[in-house]
C-alpha cells in the first residue's frame, strides 16, 4: 500500500473535486447569513427561526457525517461522491425557485445531507492516497478551496442580496457544484478494498438522538434558562443518548464510531480543543452581520464584505500553516494560530462597536483558525493507529459541525432573548453581542488549554 501513495495530478485534481462539493455548501452557509434579515421581513419570520436555515443543515450534516466510516467501507470513494452532489443540486435547485421558507429549508436540509458526505471524504481520501509527509499541505489545500467560501460568501451573499435578491445566491453556487460533480468522476479513484458490513442502525439512533437533542438543546437554554423545562427534558435526552451509545459501543465487534479512538489523549484532546474553538468561531460569523445590519445600520453588503478580508486570511494561512506542519511539526503553526486567535478575540472585545474593529478583530481570528484547524485535525489523526483513521476523520467532522451549530444556535439565542425584552432592537443587539463575546472569551480559556495539551502529547507520542 505504501508504493501505491503517490501524489500524482489526478489525485490533486480529485481532493479538489471534493473540496469544491464543501466549497459550495459553505458558500451558501456564509452567503446566507448576512441575507437572514432580509429574509427575515420576507419571509415573515424570526431571528431564532431563521437561524435553522444553518443550524438545522449544518445539524443534518453531522447525522450523516457519523455514516463515514460504514460508507467508506461499504461504498467506493466516487460512487459516495456522485450520490452527495446529486442530492446536493437537488437541494439547491429547490431554493433558487422557491418562496416558502419551509420549502427552502428542505432545500438546505439536502445540502446538508450532500455536505455530510463530502466533508469527510475529502480527509478519508487525503489520509488513504497522500504520503504521509505530504498530509499537511494537501489538507491546507483542500482547505484553501473550502476556505474560498467563507471569504467570498458573505461579500457576494451580501452584493447578490442587495442588487438581485437572495435566490440570486443558489443560481451562483449551481454551476460549480455541476463542475465539481464532472470532475470528480472523471478523477475520484479507491486504493482500500470495500468490507461489506452491515449498517449499525441503533447505534446511529443512539448518536443521532444525542446530535438533535443536543442542539435543541442549547437553542432552547440560551433562550429560556437552564430551569426551563423543555431544556431540562432535551438535556437531559442528550445526555441519554450519548451515555446509551457509549454502553452500547462497548459490547459491538464494529461499532459505528469506535470510541477505543478516545483512548489517545492527543486524539481526544484535540477534539475537545476543535469544539470548542469552532464553537466560539461561530458565534461570530453569526453575531457581526447582525449586528452590522440591527446596531450600525449597515446594509447586507457591507455587512458582507467586513468579513470577506478575514475569510481571505483563513484560506492562504490553510494552505501556508499546512507546509510549515510537513516541514517542522504541528508545534509552530498551532502556536501561530493559537495566538492570533486570542489576539483578534480579546481585540473585539475590548474595542468599540464599529466596521472597521469588527473587520480588523474578525481578520485577526480567521487568520489564527486558518493556521491552526488544519493542523490540529492533521496531527491528532495521524497519532492514531490507521483503522480508525475513517472514524477520526468522521469525529473531527461531525464534531466540527455540530460545535458549529451550537455556535450559531447560541449567538442567535442571545441575541433573540435581549430583543425579546427590548423595543430597542438596536441597544438589545448590542448588548447581545457584548455578552455573547464575553462568553467567547471563557470558552477560549478551555479551548487554549486543550489544544496545548494535545500537542505537548504528541511530542512524546511517536505518530503511527
Amino acid at each position: 500500500m505504501a508504493a501505491e501513495k503517490q501524489l500524482t495530478p489526478r489525485l490533486i485534481l480529485s481532493i479538489l473535486s471534493i473540496a469544491l462539493l464543501g466549497f459550495t455548501d459553505i458558500m451558501l452557509e456564509t452567503a446566507l447569513n448576512v441575507s437572514f434579515p432580509t429574509i427575515m421581513t420576507e419571509l415573515s419570520v424570526n431571528s431564532a427561526t431563521v437561524q435553522w436555515l444553518t443550524s438545522g443543515v449544518i445539524l443534518l450534516t453531522s447525522l450523516v457525517i457519523i455514516l463515514s466510516p460504514w460508507l467508506k467501507k461499504n461504498f467506493t470513494n466516487r460512487s459516495q461522491f456522485m450520490v452527495a452532489g446529486i442530492i446536493s443540486v437537488i437541494g439547491i435547485a429547490i431554493d433558487a425557485v422557491s418562496d416558502s421558507f419551509w420549502l427552502i429549508l428542505f432545500g438546505r436540509l439536502l445540502q446538508g445531507i450532500g455536505g455530510g458526505v463530502g466533508l469527510p471524504l475529502m480527509n478519508n481520501v487525503v489520509f488513504e492516497q497522500v504520503p504521509e509527509r505530504k498530509r499537511g499541505t494537501m489538507i491546507g489545500l483542500a482547505s484553501l478551496i473550502v476556505s474560498f467560501a467563507p471569504a467570498l460568501g458573505p461579500a457576494f451573499g451580501g452584493f447578490l442580496t442587495e442588487h438581485y435578491g437572495w435566490h440570486m445566491v443558489f443560481w451562483v453556487v449551481l454551476p460549480v457544484q455541476i463542475i465539481s460533480l464532472g470532475l470528480g468522476w472523471f478523477t475520484i479513484k479507491q486504493l482500500d478494498p470495500l468490507v461489506k458490513e452491515k449498517l449499525d442502525l441503533i447505534g446511529w439512533i443512539l448518536l443521532s438522538t444525542f446530535f438533535v437533542s443536543g442542539i435543541l438543546a442549547i437553542e432552547h437554554i440560551s433562550s429560556h434558562g437552564f430551569t426551563d423545562p423543555v431544556s431540562l427534558v432535551t438535556l437531559t435526552i442528550m445526555l441519554l443518548g450519548l451515555v446509551g451509545y457509549c454502553l452500547y459501543a462497548r459490547k459491538q465487534t464494529h461499532p459505528l464510531l469506535d470510541l477505543a479512538i478516545f483512548k489517545s489523549n492527543i486524539f481526544a484532546y484535540a477534539v475537545a480543543a476543535a469544539f470548542t474553538i469552532q464553537t466560539i468561531n461561530l458565534t461570530f460569523n453569526y453575531a457581526i452581520p447582525m449586528g452590522l445590519q440591527l446596531v450600525l445600520h449597515q446594509s447586507s453588503q457591507v455587512a458582507g464584505f467586513a468579513l470577506f478580508p478575514g475569510a481571505i486570511g483563513f484560506a492562504f494561512m490553510s494552505i501556508l500553516s499546512g507546509n510549515l506542519y510537513d516541514r517542522y511539526g504541528a508545534k509552530l503553526p498551532n502556536a501561530l494560530g493559537l495566538s492570533l486567535f486570542g489576539a483578534g478575540m480579546l481585540w473585539m472585545v475590548l474595542m468599540p462597536f464599529t466596521v472597521l474593529n469588527m473587520t480588523l478583530g474578525f481578520g485577526l481570528v480567521q487568520l489564527g483558525a486558518g493556521c491552526w484547524f488544519g493542523n490540529n485535525m492533521t496531527n491528532a489523526v495521524s497519532h492514531v493507529a490507521r483503522k480508525f483513521h475513517s472514524a477520526g476523520n468522521s469525529i473531527f467532522a461531525a464534531s466540527n459541525n455540530y460545535s458549529a451549530a451550537i455556535g450559531i444556535a447560541l449567538a442567535a439565542g442571545i441575541i433573540s432573548a435581549f430583543q425579546s425584552q427590548s423595543t430597542n432592537i438596536a441597544q438589545a443587539t448590542e448588548t447581545a453581542i457584548s455578552w455573547t463575546y464575553r462568553l467567547d472569551l471563557l470558552l477560549m480559556v478551555f479551548a487554549f488549554a486543550f489544544s496545548i495539551i494535545a500537542i505537548r502529547n504528541s511530542y512524546r507520542t511517536k505518530t503511527d
